[in-house]
């Protein structure tokens, strides 16, 4: 019975190799960066919708106009 587990457990373990590499990437993946690029898209995507609205977008994101205004400036998506 234990070298079963351990033919089924080898299986499990390429099967995760499979879907999560253990490969470390060249660059490191910086999460911070990923969560500004994700703001910055979208609110660039409530832009377009809102036909550059900002009290519009504002609205569709769920922010107050000056928060709104506060993170474009931090973006520089003016």
């Amino acid at each position: 019975m234990f070298m079963k587990d351990m033919t089924d457990q080898d299986a499990l373990w390429e099967l995760f190799e499979k879907q999560w590499p253990t490969d470390v990437p060249s660059e490191p993946i910086s999460l911070p960066n990923e969560v500004d690029d994700f703001i910055i898209d979208k609110i660039k995507d409530a832009l377009i919708e809102c036909n550059n609205n900002r009290t519009h977008t504002a609205e569709h994101l769920g922010l107050k106009r000056e928060t709104l205004l506060a993170k474009m400036k931090k973006y520089e998506l003016f």
